[in-house]
C-alpha cells in the first residue's frame, strides 16, 4: 500500500508542477503581449514603464522610442501575430541569473509582410517584465 500511495502523491506533485509551469507561462506571455500592445499603439511611455531594469538600464525612454520607431517605422500597422516558439531560461546573456521566458512571434506587419519578433519577459519580484526584445526578417 505505502508504494501505491508513494505513486498517486508523485503523480499528483509532477501534475501540479505542470500546471503551476503553465500558468507561469501563461502570465509571463501576458505580460509579453501588453508590452508589445503598447509598443503598436505607439505607447512607449508605458512600455518603458513596464519594462524591466534589465532593459531600462542601457535605454532611457526616449531611446526606446526612438529604437523601435526607427526599427519598425516601415513596417506599418501590425495586423497579424502568433506565437510560434516559447523556451523557459535560467540564464540569459548579459543579465543576471533568474527566470525567462522567451516568446518568438511571427508578426505580420501591413508593408513589410511577416517578422519575426523575439520578446523575453524576466520574473522580478513575482512580476513578469520585459527584458528584451527584437525584431528581424523570418
Amino acid at each position: 500500500m505505502p508504494k501505491i500511495l508513494s505513486c498517486i502523491i508523485t503523480a499528483a506533485l509532477l501534475s501540479f508542477s505542470a500546471h503551476a509551469m503553465a500558468h507561469t507561462a501563461n502570465e509571463a506571455e501576458a505580460a509579453a503581449l501588453a508590452w508589445l500592445k503598447a509598443i503598436d499603439n505607439g505607447n512607449y511611455e508605458q512600455a518603458w514603464e513596464t519594462s524591466s531594469p534589465i532593459l531600462k538600464a542601457p535605454l532611457s525612454q526616449g531611446m526606446l522610442a526612438r529604437t523601435i520607431e526607427l526599427v519598425r517605422r516601415d513596417f506599418g500597422e501590425v495586423a497579424s501575430r502568433k506565437r510560434i516558439r516559447t523556451s523557459h531560461q535560467t540564464s540569459m546573456p548579459g543579465a543576471p541569473s533568474g527566470d525567462y521566458i522567451v516568446f518568438t512571434f511571427q508578426t505580420g506587419f501591413e508593408n513589410s509582410g511577416r517578422r519575426l519578433e523575439t520578446v523575453t519577459p524576466h520574473l522580478e519580484n513575482g512580476t513578469w517584465r520585459v527584458s528584451s526584445y527584437y525584431v528581424e526578417a523570418p
